[in-house]
């Protein structure tokens, strides 16, 4: 993922699709880079459902993230969102509720567009192509569903423990399906 991310990116894909995953993988990869070079913004993730509650300017929502959520004082805290000190990463668009998705959008958006400040934010596909407004970033990906060569890889690292798993997915439709899902089939 961090050979896809340039300055703003958005990761689109069904439940389950690992969106999360992806997005904390970015977070790793991009945390090394900062403590190698401490030009580079702190890699923070936030999750955009608490934004709803009080539906405040992303900046001053952010500020109050780091304070509650991460052990960083209010003072420090504000000067790091104002100093473009950060690097984003947004996730659960979909689970701010859905009358505020669009605000949310927008608040996005023009904190973006005003501080050209990087970012990732994840979502459902359907929860976004079901908004009017359109985030306002470089790239976007999609998350695909896992092929049968990829689940049969994934469970080759297993080896023989697995292999009541692997008969039941040669014949069962209905698992194959569920094991597509990246969630599912770590459950499995």
């Amino acid at each position: 993922i961090s050979t896809v991310f340039d300055h703003s990116l958005l990761i689109l894909g069904t439940p389950g699709a690992g969106k999360t995953t992806v997005l904390l993988e970015l977070a790793s990869d991009l945390l090394v880079r900062a403590t190698e070079d401490p030009a580079d913004p702190i890699p923070v993730v936030f999750n955009l459902s608490s934004w709803a509650i009080a539906r405040q300017p992303l900046e001053i929502w952010l500020a109050d993230e780091l304070n509650k959520r991460y052990p960083v004082s209010k003072k420090i805290a504000k000067y790091w969102v104002e100093q473009n000190a950060l690097l984003l990463l947004l996730d659960g668009l979909d689970e701010v509720e859905p009358q505020y998705q669009n605000e949310c959008i927008d608040a996005i958006n023009k904190f973006h567009q005003e501080r050209k400040v990087d970012m990732v934010v994840c979502s459902r596909i359907a929860d976004y192509e079901a908004q009017q407004s359109r985030l306002q970033l470089d790239r976007a990906i999609l998350l695909k569903s896992l092929t049968l060569s990829q689940i049969d890889e994934y469970l080759d690292k297993f080896g023989a423990e697995y292999s009541a798993l692997r008969k039941a997915l040669t014949t069962d439709e209905a698992l194959q399906e569920l094991a597509e899902t990246p969630m599912l089939l770590n459950i499995m």
